[in-house]
């Protein structure tokens, strides 16, 4: 682990901070050490909320190469007991979940993008390419590097080398860039996998603003937390109590947790448009829209189609 004081977007060093903790299972699991205290920053100037601790690319290859395999899950649920076999099994492979974002991404991109000029398709780390539209290209590859088995009609590219020099028309980098501890790095790579002018790029992420009116604050609570770390189940507890809550209220509760997870960005319309703008492209659309709008859990991702600007 390391860590970082300026904004990974605008690299302003002007912002608020709240105490945070690295989670159990992220320290034990893809680092080998016991959980850290971190915090969590929101820039004054561009809005981005990030983690000052991020991850080695070891620590992230540690992390994601069985991302939710059997090891992954037995780590997890020892620090986590309420993440179930379910839970695990059904994220990113629940058919109502799938047809859900399918038909949201569809929706978004009818209205930006010539559907039939794209020939190729490629899903960077896309985990199967369940999620690319079904009638969207005629050759459709994901990048992934977890040895996911893709759906029928995609084919993997399981190395940065099985990429080649690109040349894709359409390219999708969707829920990537809120685990990434450098973001720019990211995006630079994923804008040498077009064509040029003529490849469009769509990109999602959580839209994850959740309410820290009730957030920890001052030394009392810094010794709070102090105290949660050496109390295992004490931290348990605190924490699946601010899950829920934060899941289901999207907010932070009075005494509890701020946890430095899988996720350590958060966007905003403002922050991924400033994102985009000052890795090398121009936006053709950006957006938010609610996923599985009945369902208690009200998922909402931005959505951006971009192109790369050519310089």
């Amino acid at each position: 682990m390391y860590r970082i004081r300026s904004c990974p977007i605008c690299d302003s060093a002007d912002s608020d901070s709240l105490p945070a903790i690295v989670a159990p299972f992220v320290s034990y699991y893809a680092v080998g050490v016991p959980p850290v205290r971190c915090s969590l920053l929101e820039c004054r100037r561009c809005s981005f909320r990030f983690f000052d601790t991020r991850l080695t690319a070891d620590e992230t290859d540690r992390l994601y190469a069985g991302y939710r395999g059997d090891a992954y899950f037995r780590e997890r649920h020892r620090h986590e007991w309420w993440y179930s076999r379910k839970i695990n099994d059904d994220i990113g492979r629940n058919p109502q979940e799938i047809e859900s974002r399918k038909q949201a991404v569809e929706a978004f991109l009818r209205k930006h993008v010539d559907w039939e000029a794209v020939e190729t398709v490629l899903d960077y780390g896309g985990d199967r390419g369940q999620f690319i539209p079904e009638s969207l290209g005629k050759k459709k590859y994901v990048f992934e590097i977890s040895a996911a088995v893709p759906v029928e009609g995609v084919t993997r590219i399981a190395s940065a080398a099985g990429l080649g020099a690109g040349g894709f028309d359409f390219i999708m980098l969707c829920h990537v860039l809120e685990h990434c501890s450098d973001p720019c790095a990211t995006l630079r790579a994923f804008k040498e996998l077009g064509r040029g002018a003529e490849s469009l790029y769509y990109i999602e992420v959580p839209y994850e603003r959740f309410d820290l009116t009730f957030a920890g604050r001052g030394a009392l609570y810094e010794r709070y937390l102090g105290a949660l770390t050496r109390f295992r189940l004490a931290l348990q507890v605190v924490d699946f109590y601010s899950t829920v809550l934060r899941t289901r209220w999207n907010l932070i509760p009075p005494f509890g947790l701020i946890k430095c997870h899988e996720h350590l960005n958060y966007f905003n319309e403002k922050s991924l448009a400033l994102l985009l703008q000052n890795n090398g492209f121009d936006i053709v659309a950006c957006t938010a829209v609610a996923l599985r709008p009945r369902s208690p859990l009200k998922t909402k991702v931005l959505q951006a189609v971009a192109r790369r600007r050519l310089e």
